[in-house]
């Protein structure tokens, strides 16, 4: 992704002008390339938060995350689905938080590139 970005960005005018001009490489990466590709990989990198706690929560429910005392999400729900008739609010709460992380993660990436985009 980021060699797609910095290819985009490579071909703009202002930045064949600075080579045409005889900027040399590494000015040319810290002056006109890099800043124009890190507003992208960065909001592509908060929205991939969402898709990281679902894939959390995923293993530690099917059981291929970190032993049992350990606080994961996914884990909670699966050792109280049992419970789902008689405590119904032990396994909707941790899926119910797992659902409210990954919308604000989502949230927080949207809102980062309007930002960033001047919107």
């Amino acid at each position: 992704m980021s060699r797609d970005e910095v290819r985009r960005i490579r071909s703009r005018p202002h930045v064949e002008a600075a080579r045409m001009s005889g900027v040399s490489g590494p000015r040319l990466m810290l002056r006109y390339l890099l800043p124009g590709a890190v507003p992208t990989l960065l909001v592509a990198s908060t929205l991939d938060v969402a898709n990281i706690i679902l894939t959390l929560s995923l293993m530690s429910f099917l059981g291929l995350g970190l032993p049992a005392p350990a606080p994961e999400l996914g884990a909670m729900t699966a050792r109280s689905i049992g419970s789902l008739t008689v405590y119904w609010w032990l396994p909707i709460l941790p899926a119910v938080a797992i659902f409210v992380l990954s919308v604000c993660a989502n949230l927080a990436g949207d809102g980062l590139r309007a930002a960033l985009r001047g919107a």
